[in-house]
């Protein structure tokens, strides 16, 4: 039975994506690499220096990722909205209370610093839905390693079969599934297919009817 509903952030609840990939394209511009829209799917989920790792490998280029990462977090710090608000994808809180309304323990699993999640969820307005918020601080690895989704299970006493996870990217559901997790792969972007996951929605409304079906 699941308890439990284990959320990605970037890109699940808090449209950033569209920001990071703007100022990623835009600093591998300054390197004399343009990336394609195939490109720029392949990179969601995935920090600076894995982004620079599928461009090397699918061109035959080496990049200083040193550079390119400096370049790439400026860009972010300096552009990133004060109030994170405006991020909130409109589905997110519909599902939320639903999972509330259903009685299930609601995490974040992030590879965005713990600290940033939290401040973003309570700008939004959210932050009385989770119960706890994991990010890339509070553990020894990131995704697509298994041990952030590991890290959660072991924190608040979770049972594999008693969570279920919600992710938007292939490192992700990489994390999820190598964990033993029972995985939702949400593909809002079009042209993502995420593979391996055990069910595909392309919105958090979605979520509600799987909840009220054979998932629980």
């Amino acid at each position: 039975m699941i308890k439990a509903v284990i959320f990605d952030f970037d890109g699940t609840i808090g449209d950033t994506e569209p920001f990071y990939a703007k100022n990623f394209e835009e600093t591998m511009r300054e390197f004399g690499v343009v990336c394609d829209e195939e490109d720029k799917i392949s990179f969601i989920g995935f920090g600076p220096y894995d982004k620079v790792k599928i461009l090397e490998k699918k061109y035959g280029i080496t990049v200083d990722a040193d550079a390119v990462a400096v370049s790439f977090r400026r860009k972010n710090v300096e552009r990133f909205p004060q109030d994170a608000s405006c991020l909130l994808f409109a589905d997110v809180l519909p599902c939320l209370q639903a999972c509330r309304e259903r009685g299930l323990k609601l995490y974040i699993c992030s590879n965005t610093d713990s600290e940033k999640v939290s401040r973003m969820i309570s700008q939004m307005g959210i932050a009385g839905y989770f119960d706890g918020v994991s990010g890339k601080d509070l553990c020894k690895a990131k995704k697509p390693s298994p041990v952030p989704y590991l890290y959660i299970l072991e924190k608040y006493g979770y049972d594999k079969k008693e969570a279920l996870v919600v992710e938007d990217s292939v490192g992700g559901v990489k994390s999820a599934k190598d964990a033993g997790l029972l995985t939702v792969g949400l593909e809002r972007v079009e042209g993502l297919h995420l593979e391996g996951v055990d069910v595909h929605i392309a919105s958090l409304d979605e979520l509600s009817d799987l909840l009220d079906g054979s998932l629980i």
